[in-house]
């Protein structure tokens, strides 16, 4: 027994429509036509895209109609409904009272089964992979989502990149406030070095001259470095360390102390 036909409610059918991005299938253009959320396809849509004679997926359906199930594989509609809603800009023609059927992926994929040429099957992948899937709009909480994982993508570029930034900033050379604090630490180290600022030997510039050099070479023998204006920034504590801990080689030791000696004597 047949089950008699369901269309779809009155002004339930307005609220679907004809899609205006065409999609390329095969070697033709199809319209895309989206019904309750889901695309579907005509008879017609059908024939053209495979380039079957006109007609050829109505037999198919009508020979196997009791094979397909009505909301599932298939929809009804007025051919009223239809012209309104889908092809507007068309003339109507036809005889409004009769019914369109609008094919889904599973039951155009059931109503192909016998088309088996090469150009079928490029068709019926570019259908299924092209046509049919159509992206859901994303709900008010999955934008939220997205939105808070793309500002935390772009928080996490910002501390990498700000890290970089100061990584780089500590292994460039000492600056001026970094140079002015070593020299300000070899003056203080070679002064005590010297017996103090009014000691014999510091009022020796020759002397005082080796000294300075001295401390000044073993910061270079200690980084391995031609100069001390080379020593990277991140090594400024160290580099101060260095000097403080630094102790006179035994032969400019005992000259300070001879030279130091005779104040006394």
């Amino acid at each position: 027994m047949t089950k008699p036909p369901r269309r779809l409610p009155a002004g339930q059918a307005r609220k679907e429509h004809v899609l205006s991005n065409i999609i390329k299938i095969g070697n033709q253009e199809l319209a895309p036509k989206e019904l309750r959320g889901q695309r579907v396809v005509t008879f017609r849509d059908i024939d053209l895209v495979h380039e079957r004679p006109e007609g050829t997926a109505k037999r198919n359906f009508a020979a196997n109609q009791e094979r397909f199930i009505e909301t599932e594989d298939y929809h009804r509609m007025s051919y009223s409904e239809f012209s309104t809603n889908f092809v507007p800009n068309q003339s109507k023609g036809g005889n409004p009272n009769n019914d369109v059927i609008l094919i889904t992926e599973q039951g155009y994929l059931m109503l192909v089964k016998s088309f088996t040429d090469d150009l079928a099957w490029k068709v019926q992948r570019d259908l299924v992979n092209t046509y049919f899937k159509v992206k859901k709009p994303l709900s008010a909480i999955e934008q939220l989502q997205l939105t808070q994982q793309a500002i935390l993508e772009v928080k996490a570029d910002v501390d990498t990149v700000n890290q970089d930034l100061q990584s780089f900033k500590m292994d460039m050379p000492i600056l001026g406030i970094e140079c002015d604090r070593i020299t300000a630490a070899v003056k203080k180290k070679g002064v005590n070095c010297l017996g103090g600022k009014d000691s014999n030997a510091y009022q020796d510039s020759s002397l005082r001259g080796r000294v300075y050099s001295d401390i000044y070479g073993q910061l270079k023998r200690e980084f391995g470095l031609t100069s001390y204006k080379a020593i990277k920034r991140c090594q400024t504590d160290k580099t101060v360390a260095i000097i403080e801990a630094y102790e006179l080689p035994f032969t400019l030791e005992e000259e300070i102390n001879d030279l130091n000696a005779q104040m006394v004597m």
